[in-house]
């Protein structure tokens, strides 16, 4: 199993060490079955909060949820005993609702995944879910691969080493012109080609931001983002950090009740190989690490590799970035 790379800006900007929060899709598994591996791995009790949606408490890590991943079978967290307190035909109607949630959620699960989502973890810490990727795979796990049908993915959210408009753009300018080549040595899953989750960004946005004289502050950096790119359907999803910094601005164009506000990036990897004995969730922080992490901690690298890949954009020659791109990416 790899060590985790660590990046050359290991810290955020209190000092303290940075972190990655780790979303793990995968088939084969109950909810509940998935949730006793969690605890079996990190410890704590497992609290269900309905039949397809569990806590599991890590006092040494923090909660991890443990869901199907989607929004349909979920009746919430149990209410206060003033709020059970019902009419007749309310709690009709609410054991209507919950035969409902039952029936979608036994069709939904055969094909929408379970989800596992970790707490932030210190980067030095990532072989622990590594661990809990292989007790799943022990326990029958399946990965997107295991059927056309399965558009599962991992993904990470690194936090960022600061977040005002420099950084965050460096970030942005790293991944937009390290994907083509991160998705190339990935390989993406057919499910995932076709299935419109994580788009790659426009091509007129790619020419926008990675100019040399684009310098923007950071409501027009949001601003930007947001004529170009308001949906979440981005392989790096830059809307719940902007809805963090600037949830006004970022709510008057986006009105999906799912996006969600965190103090970190967001990226979709294509697929999850969990059912592959070689497959780590390190391996795939590492390639982001020493690519992204490294080209954004790199001003003149960065800057150079900006231009080259305008002039890809500009002669016609994008599907051949890939191909030159490490020349580019690596030092």
């Amino acid at each position: 199993m790899p060590d985790p790379v660590l990046p050359h800006f290991a810290t955020t900007s209190d000092g303290s060490a940075r972190r990655v929060g780790v979303e793990i899709e995968f088939g084969g598994l109950a909810c509940g079955e998935a949730a006793d591996v969690v605890a079996a791995v990190f410890g704590g009790e497992v609290r269900e909060i309905d039949q397809y949606r569990y806590i599991v408490e890590s006092e040494a890590f923090g909660p991890f949820t443990v869901e199907l991943d989607t929004q349909y079978v979920h009746a919430g967290e149990a209410k206060t005993p003033q709020q059970r307190v019902k009419l007749e035909s309310e709690r009709l109607g609410e054991a209507l609702e919950e035969g409902l949630r039952t029936a979608i959620g036994e069709v939904t699960r055969f094909y929408l995944p379970t989800e596992i989502v970790c707490p932030p973890i210190a980067i030095a810490e990532l072989p622990h879910l590594d661990e809990l990727a292989r007790r799943l795979r022990a326990a029958g796990a399946e990965g997107s691969r295991d059927s056309l049908i399965y558009a599962f993915g991992l993904q990470l959210n690194p936090d960022l080493p600061a977040f005002d408009a420099g950084t965050v753009l460096s970030y942005l300018r790293a991944y937009l012109v390290s994907a083509d080549w991160l998705r190339r040595e990935i390989g993406i899953d057919l499910t995932r080609r076709v299935l419109p989750f994580i788009q790659p960004y426009p091509r007129a946005y790619l020419r926008h931001v990675l100019r040399r004289e684009y310098e923007p502050d950071l409501k027009t950096l949001i601003g930007d983002y947001l004529f170009y790119n308001p949906t979440r359907n981005r392989d790096l999803d830059m809307l719940p950090l902007f809805l963090w910094l600037a949830p006004q601005q970022v709510r008057a164009k986006v009105e999906d009740p799912r996006l969600k506000a965190r103090p970190a990036l967001h990226y979709r990897l294509p697929d999850c190989r969990i059912d592959e004995p070689g497959w780590t969730i390190v391996g795939e922080w590492n390639r982001w690490a020493e690519t992204v992490e490294r080209l954004a901690a790199d001003p003149t690298r960065l800057r150079d590799t900006c231009d080259a890949y305008l002039r890809h954009i500009e002669q016609g020659w994008l599907a051949d970035w890939a191909q030159e791109a490490m020349g580019w990416l690596r030092p």
